[in-house]
């Protein structure tokens, strides 16, 4: 009996890992942002999903899982990433959407970067103000993971348009794959 009771037990594990908390909460958020929330959801999915096969597959301790390809699509249809997000954070790293090299300029890079320095200057002051009874809570903690999060992002996305902009690729065969300052050079425009 003790070894069919640790059987279960570990498969109620696996059900846990096979779909984490952080991954059904980032489904939830990216479903609720959608203009007609979980009305509009299966409209994305096609004919066959219905309002009650999202909430079965988003269900605590559920038996049936949300399909990573799903939530892709909703967060294309929402134009959101709270997904990518969610599987950044969880893998130890920090989600950078690219934006469309052809439609940035300086002013883009310069905005990105004063972006940046606004979300610092927002995460000092949420250092200051939870450091100020000498102990950081569990809440203010959260807080603070979520604007270094942010913080981090803003800089990488203003660091990845300087170097896609005005960084000379090394050799790339895929014209629509070279950043602006390569394609110039290639071209004879400097």
């Amino acid at each position: 009996m003790g070894v069919l009771k640790r059987a279960i037990n570990k498969a109620k594990d696996w059900i846990a890992e096979k779909q984490p908390d952080w991954y059904v909460r980032a489904v939830r958020k990216t479903i609720s942002e959608l203009p007609g929330g979980y009305e509009e959801a299966p409209t994305w999915l096609g004919n066959k999903i219905t309002n009650d096969s999202l909430f079965n597959r988003l269900r605590t301790n559920g038996d049936q899982l949300f399909p990573l390809g799903w939530a892709i699509v909703l967060q294309k249809a929402g134009g959101s990433h709270h997904v990518a997000d969610a599987v950044a954070r969880a893998s130890g790293g920090v989600f950078v959407p690219l934006p469309d090299v052809e439609k940035v300029d300086n002013a883009d890079i310069n905005q990105r970067l004063l972006e940046a320095i606004e979300q610092i200057t927002s995460y000092s002051q949420q250092i200051r103000e939870a450091v100020e009874d000498g102990i950081i809570e569990p809440h203010e903690r959260a807080i603070i993971d979520d604007e270094l999060y942010r913080v981090i992002a803003k800089l990488q996305e203003h660091l990845t348009l300087v170097y896609l902009v005005f960084c000379p690729a090394e050799k790339v065969d895929a014209p629509g794959l070279q950043p602006r300052a390569s394609a110039s050079a290639n071209r004879g425009d400097n």
